[in-house]
């Protein structure tokens, strides 16, 4: 079952990934490279929903949560 991430930042708006475990999630992000130099993760969390995320910016940008990957920013198309 895929489990949708959200990785709270120390800055910018975070990430999204969606995987079956937070450790995949994580190797997902850093294939891409991610966090960035000098971002560190603060928070994760586990099923987040659109409904829950910043309706001005991270929603309009985002990809598929559905699919396996990084959705925000939007890697997994």
């Amino acid at each position: 079952m895929l489990i949708a991430f959200w990785f709270r930042t120390s800055h910018g708006l975070g990430y999204g990934v969606t995987a079956p475990t937070k450790e995949l999630a994580m190797r997902l992000l850093a294939r891409q490279g991610l966090p960035e130099p000098g971002v560190e993760i603060v928070e994760v969390i586990a099923g987040i929903r659109f409904a829950d995320l910043d309706p001005a910016h991270v929603v309009p940008n985002a990809g598929p949560m559905q699919i396996q990957g990084v959705w925000f920013p939007r890697l997994n198309l």
